[in-house]
């Protein structure tokens, strides 16, 4: 049998591989018969004396060949023609990771119905459901806006969202996941902070806005991180209030070049802002910037001061 395993999308791509490897780990009783290659190194005899073999320890042989395209083009033609001669005992998953040259020869055969398998990412504004799916099928429950929570939480790390997922099916057992609990159990990253406490500052709440700071000191998070994070996202704000904040949060995110989940969770705040308000804040992220690299003031008493001025 052969399998091809291609596309951007690592995490999924890395589950599926890992699903089979222990599927034939259980059914083997080990990896006797389990081989993994690297395209980069491959040969040609190399590759038809394994796909050949005979498993000794099992009834199949597991080959897995990561990054077959990075193997050289002679190489790759040679396999080409040889598929037609793997042992049927055998196995061969052909892994890219990425998008493969589409005019390769090795690509046109392998890419068949039945045969490949292309995990392409997962768009921004489907990641939430993407989590609801996931903590279903992991025995938990969860709602929308809570899946919607956590994604504003951990953007599109899906190795993050998997573990996070994991940790709060535990914790709730049967009952459903609130955003209570992503807030108790989730670390949240520096922009997911750092948002929280440009929210806060708009909406006029200076102490949520320090409890936040403090957060991030406690986090071990460096001060001038911190003020970079800052800029980062009153620069993400400056573009969507720029560009009208009352456009569809996916349209807008193509128009100005951002990720969903980053104009998703701003565009509400940046309704309420005026480019005179933007350019005030900025006006005070400057002077804060200034006067902690010239001297005149502290890392972190800056940042107090700068929470303190809106």
């Amino acid at each position: 049998m052969i399998l091809f395993f291609y596309g951007p999308n690592e995490y999924l791509l890395t589950r599926k591989l890992r699903e089979l490897k222990d599927r034939y780990q259980k059914s083997s009783g080990g990896n006797f018969d389990l081989i993994n290659l690297e395209g980069s190194e491959l040969t040609y005899e190399k590759f038809s004396s394994q796909v050949q073999a005979m498993a000794l320890f099992a009834s199949t042989r597991l080959v897995i060949i990561e990054n077959i395209f990075s193997a050289p083009k002679e190489v790759q033609e040679k396999i080409k023609g040889f598929l037609e001669k793997v042992s049927q005992s055998t196995v061969v998953i052909f892994v890219q990771r990425g998008e493969p040259d589409k005019r390769l020869g090795l690509y046109k055969v392998l890419n068949k119905p039945k045969i490949s398998q292309h995990f392409q990412n997962i768009s921004d504004d489907k990641i939430p459901d993407f989590i609801l799916n996931e903590t279903i099928s992991r025995g938990g429950k969860i709602t929308r806006q809570s899946a919607q929570y956590l994604f504003q939480n951990l953007g599109n790390d899906f190795w993050r969202i998997s573990n996070e997922i994991d940790k709060l099916v535990t914790y709730r057992q049967n009952e459903e996941i609130r955003r209570e609990d992503v807030d108790l159990l989730v670390s949240k990253n520096l922009t997911s902070n750092v948002f929280l406490m440009i929210d806060d500052l708009v909406r006029g709440n200076k102490g949520r806005a320090l409890m936040e700071l403090k957060k991030l000191y406690l986090n071990n998070e460096p001060p001038l991180k911190i003020l970079g994070a800052i800029n980062y996202q009153v620069r993400v704000i400056a573009q969507i209030v720029d560009s009208g904040a009352s456009e569809n949060a996916f349209a807008l995110s193509k128009k100005i070049g951002l990720q969903y989940f980053q104009v998703k969770n701003s565009i509400d705040l940046c309704k309420t802002l005026a480019r005179q308000d933007v350019a005030l804040i900025y006006d005070r992220l400057l002077y804060c910037d200034r006067s902690i690299k010239t001297g005149k003031i502290e890392p972190e008493e800056g940042l107090k001061e700068l929470i303190l001025s809106f």
